[in-house]
């Protein structure tokens, strides 16, 4: 199965506390707020309502179509899909065909995978920063 993945995406990592009193609510929830994809327009949390649900369809090898969705979570489906692309500019959520899926099975091993990311980027910006401080003749450090 192939699946449909930006050329680019954007990771957004924000510092936020972790809630005082954990539930597997206020984790998630926290979770998608140092994700950064929880805005102050979204005050039903629509975002993280959706991603919540294409990850339970993931886990059970059973993706779901932006219609199936918007079925789900009670709204149109061209909001459905306006969320969809967020999240999969996100890098969070995968298309394949009209399915979509979380990029992984569980919400350990997609951290682990942005966190992978993150060391890819970083790794190929200190190679060209290295590049550009000996094109400068300035001492390199590291």
């Amino acid at each position: 199965m192939e699946l449909k993945r930006p050329a680019s995406f954007k990771i957004v990592i924000r510092r936020i506390e972790r809630p005082f009193t954990p539930s597997p609510e206020s984790e998630f929830e926290w979770i998608c707020r140092s994700l950064g994809f929880f805005e102050a327009i979204d005050r039903e949390k629509t975002a993280a309502h959706i991603f919540r649900q294409v990850v339970a369809a993931t886990e059970k090898a059973m993706p779901l179509t932006s219609t199936e969705l918007a079925e789900k979570v009670g709204m149109s489906r061209g909001s459905v899909v306006n969320h969809l692309n967020n999240l999969q500019l996100s890098g969070l959520v995968v298309r394949h065909g009209r399915h979509y899926l979380s990029r992984s099975r569980s919400m350990v091993r997609i951290i682990e995978e942005i966190e992978e990311d993150i060391d890819r980027i970083f790794a190929k910006m200190k190679k060209t920063a290295r590049e550009i401080d000996e094109e400068f003749g300035l001492k390199v450090e590291g």
